[in-house]
């Protein structure tokens, strides 16, 4: 068994795998995680390496090997567009990596909606066509109430895509709009077989994509980062 970490600036996001089969762990509890057989933990991180070896320590982990996963030219049959790899997001690609493994030799467009909104294009043959990145629902919410005087919002995100009756369901709906039909846009961009949805905010965006071939897939960039288990 096998310990997926993606550790954010803010929250950590895990998974297991075990005989291939990659399932969600909801909670990082120090005491579930003692119980387990876990042989090393592989993870993808955009925070320091200071945060890291204080998550080591307070998962109770740091007797095992952690190896992390980077971002590269190309693996496991995906080639990325980037002239320096390096510096693509390491979700965006573990997400191709993941996008691949699921649909082989399709063109496939990922989209993951979480705090900013990436949209990557992956053909058939595992080529990276590039990507788009933009602000995300709550990012840009809080970017109209922040350079505005007179612009409100509400905790709770009830967007829909209708006309808002009042500011704030204006903003949210506005917002949703933005970027439900960006990812419109994208898909008329280049032909694809399936459009893969990942991120926290995909439950806003599913009702008003699903005339289109879409797949949900909350667990795609651990499955792209599982397949550096057998390195």
């Amino acid at each position: 068994m096998y310990l997926l970490l993606d550790i954010g600036n803010t929250r950590e996001k895990a998974a297991l795998v075990k005989h291939g089969k990659v399932t969600a762990l909801p909670q990082l509890a120090p005491d579930n995680l003692a119980r387990l057989p876990i042989k090393a933990v592989y993870f993808a991180s955009v925070a320091s390496q200071e945060k890291v070896a204080v998550i080591k320590q307070l998962l109770g982990l740091d007797h095992l090997p952690w190896r992390q996963v980077h971002a590269d030219a190309q693996a496991y049959g995906v080639r990325s567009s980037y002239q320096q790899p390096q510096t693509l997001g390491v979700d965006r690609w573990l997400a191709m990596l993941g996008a691949q493994l699921l649909f082989p030799a399709k063109n496939v467009l990922i989209v993951d909606a979480g705090t900013a909104v990436t949209v990557d294009w992956l053909d058939n043959g595992g080529q990276h066509g590039g990507g788009w990145i933009m602000p995300g629902l709550k990012m840009q919410q809080q970017a109209v109430v922040k350079n505005t005087a007179k612009v409100f919002n509400s905790e709770m995100f009830n967007g829909r895509l209708e006309p808002g009756q009042d500011t704030v369901t204006g903003l949210q709906n506005g917002c949703l709009a933005a970027v439900s039909g960006a990812v419109r846009l994208a898909w008329q961009q280049t032909a694809c077989d399936k459009l893969l949805l990942t991120g926290g905010d995909s439950k806003f965006l599913k009702p008003y994509l699903s005339d289109l071939p879409l797949v949900v897939e909350p667990l795609l960039i651990f499955h792209g980062l599982a397949r550096y288990i057998d390195m």
